[in-house]
């Protein structure tokens, strides 16, 4: 029988088998200095709202930003879920490094390097909609060799 703190994790991988068997998922592609600047401005203190919400165990300011298909996919009890499993293999984020920014379809990807307490170098990829003038998240992953295992 699977363990509970697994059951978020393929509500996540559904949601990304869903969104790309629909087509929505695209190669990523880089974008210009001048269109990664931009999104950089706005994806940088939403991020660091975000990993601040998760250390600090506050669902709403985590989930400020999201999307209403993001809160409605990670509600607080998967939230729950999820940071505890999340706390319990790499601890509380530490520190994020540079974004790296592509666009993939309507979507445009920033992933960061963030350290954590117990690893370092976790990926996390904040995924928002272009043309999206509110700049929510639509998609959110950590990922890391001690989050696989």
């Amino acid at each position: 029988m699977m363990n509970r703190l697994q059951n978020p994790l393929l509500l996540i991988l559904a949601t990304v088998i869903m969104i790309g068997s629909c087509g929505c998922i695209s190669p990523e592609m880089p974008l210009s200095p001048e269109e990664q600047a931009q999104v950089i401005a706005f994806a940088n203190p939403i991020t660091d709202n975000l990993l601040d919400g998760f250390n600090q165990n506050n669902y709403t300011q985590y989930s400020r930003d999201f999307s209403s298909e993001m809160k409605q996919g990670l509600d607080e009890k998967v939230f729950e879920q999820n940071r505890a499993l999340v706390v319990s293999k790499v601890g509380s984020s530490v520190s994020r490094g540079d974004p790296v920014v592509t666009g993939s379809g309507e979507f445009l990807v920033v992933n960061y390097k963030a350290d954590f307490e117990q690893e370092q170098g976790v990926d996390v990829r904040v995924v928002f909609r272009k043309g999206d003038d509110t700049h929510q998240v639509y998609g959110l992953w950590f990922n890391s060799p001690k989050l696989r295992s």
